[in-house]
């Protein structure tokens, strides 16, 4: 069964987007987008305040509260989480499941413990990879994207998994925000050799992108950000197609 996920990058209160991680354009408050997106059918929204390990804020706990009110969905949260005490209080304002990337460069012991108390199930590992074109490495980037970490990409996904990590998503900074289709070869590479599920995010374009990595890579869970944004489709789109 697919698992559609809205992506919305938030940066100064504002829904953004961007190609490459660059160039971002504000889109809408996250408020209405999450809204719209729940009457849309929408089987999970991911908010990440992709500001916060620079301005070292993340979303207000009000705003958690406030969206989680009027959508019955989960709801995943990332950006500036540190900490047990802060993701206590993600959980109790709404969040279903927290999201840490580049904390976790800094303190890996961080996905046991928060693992060890509320179970593996309630943490998502982002990951976001990039590959060079010149000698075809693909390396984990951190902060937002501008900072290689110098770890092979399947290298840090065996390490967050054998930390407690139970799904990682992986997002193609090549391909974000272009809608020329996901990294399939990375992520067929990264099912073939870690058993691990995998939110796959970054460049689809149409439900072709899809079609592959759901029937030949058993990847059912796919993060969505442009083609929502701009309203070249609507998340019901996907609840009557049928891959045989």
């Amino acid at each position: 069964m697919l698992r559609i996920i809205s992506c919305l990058d938030i940066k100064n209160n504002f829904v953004v987007k961007g190609i490459n991680f660059k160039n971002l354009k504000k889109i809408n408050l996250p408020f209405d987008l999450c809204k719209k997106y729940k009457n849309n059918g929408i089987d999970e929204i991911v908010l990440l305040d992709i500001t916060s390990n620079y301005t070292k804020k993340s979303l207000s706990y009000s705003s958690i509260k406030k969206i989680s009110k009027i959508i019955n969905i989960p709801i995943s949260i990332g950006g500036g989480i540190k900490n047990i005490l802060k993701i206590k209080k993600m959980f109790k304002v709404g969040a279903d499941r927290i999201i840490l990337n580049s904390i976790c460069y800094e303190n890996i012991t961080i996905i046991k413990k928060i693992s060890n108390y509320f179970g593996s199930q309630s943490l998502i590992i982002a990951i976001d990879i990039k590959k060079n074109y010149k000698n075809e490495k693909i390396f984990t980037y951190k902060n937002s994207g501008y900072i290689n970490t110098n770890f092979f990409y399947l290298d840090w996904i065996i390490i967050v998994k054998k930390m407690g990590c139970g799904e990682v998503l992986i997002t193609s900074i090549n391909n974000d925000g272009c809608k020329l289709g996901y990294d399939i070869n990375s992520l067929f590479f990264i099912k073939k050799k870690i058993n691990i599920s995998i939110i796959a995010s970054g460049g689809i374009g149409s439900i072709n992108d899809i079609f592959f990595l759901y029937k030949y890579c058993n990847i059912n869970s796919f993060l969505i950000a442009s083609l929502f944004h701009f309203n070249f489709i609507k998340p019901s789109y996907f609840k009557n197609i049928k891959f045989l």
